[in-house]
């Protein structure tokens, strides 16, 4: 559990650290890190909903964001598909009804 959670924290600070350096120039290859980094959170959630200590707070909170995530993996995979060139502009606007970045997730996570 402690190196689920370790792993978790640094892979949500290494994907808003890649959002900071992908919002100076919306291109593919800069998107690819927020990929990376979002997929490791993905399977770090998972893997962290079989902890039995969990909380029906945190299970929500952890839902919420394996939805986000889902939803911006199927985003993402559609608009690779019109890619060209690693230098691409590669930007999209959340779905309708789509749950938010869950910002205040890695307090949550360290309390």
């Amino acid at each position: 559990m402690i190196l689920i959670h370790n792993a978790l924290i640094n892979n949500i600070k290494r994907c808003e650290a890649a959002y900071k350096v992908y919002q100076k120039g919306l291109t593919y290859h800069q998107a690819l890190h927020i990929f990376h980094a979002n997929k490791k959170i993905y399977d770090e959630l998972i893997l962290l909903l079989n902890d039995n200590s969990l909380d029906a707070s945190m299970s929500k909170k952890i839902f919420n964001y394996i939805f986000y995530l889902e939803d911006w993996f199927v985003q993402f995979s559609r608009l690779e598909k019109e890619v060209g060139s690693l230098e691409d502009r590669f930007s999209f606007e959340s779905l309708k009804n789509s749950i938010d970045y869950p910002a205040s997730f890695l307090d949550d996570v360290i309390k």
